[in-house]
């Protein structure tokens, strides 16, 4: 009797150590792909900003030192409320996002890519107070929002359709002398 009690204790706790088990692998999981869903972004927002750079020193007679598909017009006007705050514009197939090259997060050569839907990013100008004037500068400072998606978001639709997984955000600004 005294037996079956110790076996009914065991098996109690190695059914509950199984469950911690599951439970610790899946959240593990979900760390995993949040992680890689910052990866992507961050590569978008350092991919973003060395473009803007580098079309600031081709503007400024200087020889062009970044190979981007990104260009000037991918520049947005000022506005306000500034657009990247507005959800529907990137969730649409609006030309003020830019879609950053899938190969910047896959790596070449495999069978399979890790990412299906590429980071993408938007670049819209601040006006600055020029010191000693009362007119703004756009030209200087810009603001850069990325978003990267994880390994289980599909690629984009047609529609270019609000994304089902992880999506990280990131956002810097950069300011030119």
């Amino acid at each position: 009797m005294i037996a079956m009690i110790f076996l009914l204790l065991v098996s109690l706790m190695t059914i509950t150590s199984l469950h911690n088990i599951a439970s610790s692998e899946s959240v593990l999981g979900n760390v995993r792909t949040t992680e890689m869903a910052e990866q992507a972004a961050e590569v978008a927002l350092r991919h973003c900003e060395a473009a803007v750079m580098d079309l600031l020193t081709v503007a400024s007679g200087g020889a062009s030192a970044y190979a981007s598909q990104f260009k000037q017009a991918n520049i947005l006007p000022v506005s306000s409320p500034p657009q990247w705050q507005n959800i529907a514009t990137w969730d649409s197939t609006s030309a003020s996002v830019f879609v950053a090259p899938l190969t910047l997060v896959n790596q070449v050569g495999l069978d399979k890519a890790t990412y299906k839907r590429a980071p993408e990013c938007m670049v819209e100008p601040v006006p600055v107070l020029l010191s000693g004037t009362t007119v703004p500068s756009t030209t200087s400072s810009f603001v850069v929002t990325a978003r990267g998606f994880g390994p289980e978001v599909a690629a984009a639709d047609a529609s270019h359709s609000h994304p089902v997984g992880s999506e990280v955000w990131l956002q810097s600004h950069i300011q030119f002398q």
